[in-house]
């Protein structure tokens, strides 16, 4: 490898812009400012033709002309100095071994003819100025052009011309000022090149072969020691000046089997490989496929979080097997949830995981995520950002979900349901109608006397039906939210949502057993499959009239029905009523009925109805009347609640399609009750 220094001029690359980005509001559009495309150039000074090609990465580009902005100009003729300038570049970005930026046009006549043209695609080719700061040249084989990569390059201007620039035969643009530039220089033998390429081409590689592989690709690839120049050369590198050589390239040497475009960093993808614990045959393998870098990290993120994987041979420096390995994917991403809900007032505690996310907003947690599935996010805006934390297959939808639904669960679960002891929770596997049946009596034991013979016996039985449905939201979080660091969408919404969740629950039981729509406030009578409902004289389960006004005389009568209470088989039951549900009107006087007031100087004062029940206060009763009071029985049953099967809770699900400005956030809960039998159940009107 030798390092000299050359005179090398301003040079050009082809551009292209993307109409369908056109905003005619704004003025801008987006433009592919340069691919790096490879194309031959000549240098005039020493009569040579080579290729020159540009490295289209963050760490070969100096931006500082690009954060200020380039000017856009007609052909690239800066003679004409400000007067020319009809645009300046803004936003930036680099994907794929692609600079994408926007240009704003002005709005003075001459601006708005070009950009009118623009609009309409008749001016359509781009131009990117650029000076190269360091070559690194790689010797051409069997007559091959020489191949100048540009690995230190600064753009310096950006021009709408009309003719593209062509990679057969574009030529140097005029020189301006000439520049010294480093150039290193890498050589290969021909004995070498053919030993890599049998080596790539070999299905069947042993061990030795393989690292005699990484060598002399690593060699080809710029990363390794300098191989021996089979001609004779100085005995160590000499830095010796030489006359200008040319411009402007692209791919490199003979890179049809070793790289195009990106491909030739394997040295970056060895390094991320054993970073992430992983043999370095993957990083290998993905090289021989032509992925760029970029590619390749997206590649090692996905195989971290692949539980088969094996690929992975550390974790951390730390020998783990596939099944006892970390999965650090999963950790990252449950320290983000945890530093959120901290952040929404969540008794979290604090570990060096969750720590690394503290002092993060949404969008720089969503910046972070989205670099780590392998985008550079360098000179994007905070609404680019925003976009791309939504729509890539970064993490961070995945984490604002789990938040979120966190959040709605525990609100969920939180608010208060007073109908969950008095019935039965049950599940079912799908949405058809469930029939309930309730069971009588097994027969009469009869007597059975010397080789006396056992009779058959039936058993009595009565059938309830009912199903489950679905009810459904959803909950956004948009762009905005997440450039303005709300947090409101992943706390206060989803909390809200959860109690809706739960009073949802609430008021279809309550309907049910109340005869009450709650959803659309009016009476809806249900009718038990004996055509009568559910509280009737004829169920014997019904206390009407003046003497059920809450009191000692109605409880007494409310006991006296349970006592009375007989199965389907005309066998009695003898049901012990010890659960009260009472509208809140009813509050205070069934705490002054059912405690004990103990008056130590009078101690005779004795309370026949103390811990014989417990009381509860429903509101909903209210609705339906102020004055009417419901018992219920542990020892029968009475209705039935059921959740679909693995769904029992508030169930979400991400919605990220591009034509959503953000995230939807789907809510689900699929809910349902039906009775089972009345004998457990009364009624008392209170008037």
């Amino acid at each position: 490898m030798f390092i000299r220094k050359a005179a090398i001029p301003n040079t050009r690359v082809q551009g292209s812009f993307r109409p369908e980005t056109v905003n005619l509001e704004e003025r801008t559009m987006e433009i592919v400012f340069t691919t790096g495309q490879s194309g031959r150039r000549y240098d005039f000074y020493n009569d040579v033709e080579y290729l020159e090609e540009l490295e289209v990465t963050p760490d070969a580009v100096r931006t500082d002309r690009l954060d200020k902005g380039l000017s856009v100009i007609d052909n690239h003729d800066t003679f004409r100095g400000v007067d020319g300038v009809f645009g300046i570049t803004e936003d930036y970005r680099f994907e794929n071994g692609t600079l994408i930026g926007t240009a704003r046009f002005g709005a003075d006549e001459d601006s708005d003819k070009k950009f009118t043209k623009a609009a309409d695609g008749i001016l359509r080719h781009v131009s990117l100025g650029y000076k190269v700061h360091k070559f690194q040249k790689f010797r051409g084989m069997n007559g091959d052009l020489d191949t100048y990569r540009a690995v230190d390059w600064e753009p310096t201007e950006l021009s709408f011309t009309p003719v593209s620039f062509e990679t057969t035969n574009g030529v140097r643009a005029e020189q301006r000022k000439l520049n010294d530039v480093e150039i290193e220089e890498f050589i290969m033998t021909p004995e070498q090149l053919a030993r890599l390429r049998a080596l790539q081409g070999s299905a069947t590689r042993t061990a030795d072969e393989d690292k005699e592989l990484i060598k002399l690709l690593e060699m080809q690839t710029r990363a390794a020691a300098p191989v021996i120049d089979p001609t004779p050369a100085p005995a160590a590198p000499v830095a010796r000046a030489i006359e200008p050589v040319p411009a402007p390239v692209v791919p490199s040497i003979n890179v049809a089997d070793v790289r195009s475009s990106e491909r030739g960093q394997l040295s970056p993808m060895i390094e991320a490989a054993q970073k992430a614990g992983i043999q370095q045959d993957f990083a290998i393998r993905a090289f021989n496929e032509g992925k760029s870098i970029d590619e390749f990290r997206t590649m090692v993120i996905d195989e971290l979080g692949n539980k088969d994987s094996t690929q992975i041979v550390s974790v951390a420096g730390t020998a783990l097997n596939s099944d006892e390995r970390a999965d650090q994917k999963e950790t990252l991403i449950n320290d983000a949830v945890s530093s959120l809900l901290h952040r929404t007032g969540s008794n979290i505690e604090l570990t060096n995981g969750i720590r690394q996310f503290s002092g993060m907003t949404l969008l720089d947690m969503g910046r972070d995520f989205v670099e780590a599935s392998g985008i550079n996010t360098r000179g994007m805006s905070r609404q680019a950002i925003a976009q791309r934390a939504f729509h890539t297959t970064s993490d961070f939808p995945v984490i604002l979900e789990n938040v979120m639904n966190k959040n709605l669960q525990s609100a969920y679960q939180e608010t208060p349901q007073t109908f969950k002891d008095l019935g039965r929770r049950s599940t079912v596997n799908d949405f058809r109608e469930k029939h309930v049946i309730s069971m009588g009596d097994a027969p009469n034991l009869l007597p059975l006397g010397e080789h006396g013979e056992y009779k058959a016996g039936t058993f009595g039985e009565g059938k309830e039906k009912y199903s489950i449905a679905t009810y459904a939201r959803k909950i956004g979080v948009t762009r905005e939210s997440l450039i303005n660091d709300d947090m409101s969408a992943l706390d206060r919404l989803p909390a809200m949502f959860g109690a809706a969740g739960s009073r949802l629950e609430s008021n279809i039981v309550w309907g049910l057993l109340l005869g009450f729509d709650f959803f659309k406030n009016i009476p809806a009578v249900h009718l038990m499959n004996d055509g009568k409902t559910l509280y009737h004289a004829d169920h014997g389960n019904l206390l009407t009239g003046g003497g059920s006004v809450f009191g000692e005389t109605a409880l007494s009568d409310l006991r006296m029905l349970g006592r009375q209470a007989k199965t389907l088989d005309g066998n009695y039951m003898n049901i012990n009523f010890n659960n009260l549900v009472l509208p809140y009107e009813l509050e205070t006087a069934a705490e002054k009925l059912l405690v004990q007031n103990f008056n130590p100087v009078t101690s005779a004062t004795t309370n026949p109805f103390q811990g014989k029940f417990q009381s509860r206060v429903e509101p909903r009763l209210s609705a339906v009347s102020t004055t009417a009071w419901y018992a219920f029985s542990n020892e029968a049953d009475t209705f039935e609640y059921s959740y679909l099967a693995g769904e029992e809770e508030m169930m979400t699900e991400v919605n990220t399609h591009t034509d959503v400005d953000g995230m939807e956030v789907k809510v689900r809960k699929d809910f349902g009750a039906g009775l089972i039998d009345y004998r457990a159940m009364a009624k008392s009107d209170g008037a």
